[in-house]
């Protein structure tokens, strides 16, 4: 009987154990850094390639926004975690000559001369290009 007493002891306490922790999210932080900078090599050929053609611009930036946010989210959840935060910022670091080449040439696209920097469906896609 002693034996039985202590088997339902040691059965019961086998099935108190602590609920599984919910798995770590997982980030591929390197594929989401190229797609990062894919959308900075795109949005430089279209202020280049689109630059006198102010329709094509509008719909162009608006079309690249609209995919680059999905990104940017993806981007922006990764940053509440710490440790794929520091990995992210790691792995962007590989982009960083390119992307400021990129940067200053797109900067000299978009000057006061620039030709449909003033048009309206310009001007309303570039207020909403997404940022971190």
């Amino acid at each position: 009987m002693k034996h039985v007493l202590v088997m339902l002891l040691l059965g019961a306490c086998a099935g108190a154990r602590p609920a599984p922790q919910p798995a770590r999210p997982t980030l591929d932080t390197a594929a989401l850094a190229a797609e990062l900078d894919a959308h900075q090599a795109e949005l430089a050929l279209v202020l280049s390639r689109d630059r006198a053609d102010c329709a094509a611009l509008a719909t162009n930036l608006a079309a690249l926004f609209r995919r680059m946010e999905v990104t940017m989210n993806r981007a922006r959840e990764a940053q509440k975690d710490p440790a794929l935060a520091k990995a992210l910022t790691s792995d962007l670091k590989r982009y960083d000559a390119t992307a400021a080449q990129r940067a200053a040439r797109m900067e000299a696209e978009l000057t006061p001369e620039a030709p449909c920097i003033r048009d309206p469906g310009v001007r309303d896609a570039l207020m909403n290009m997404p940022t971190l």
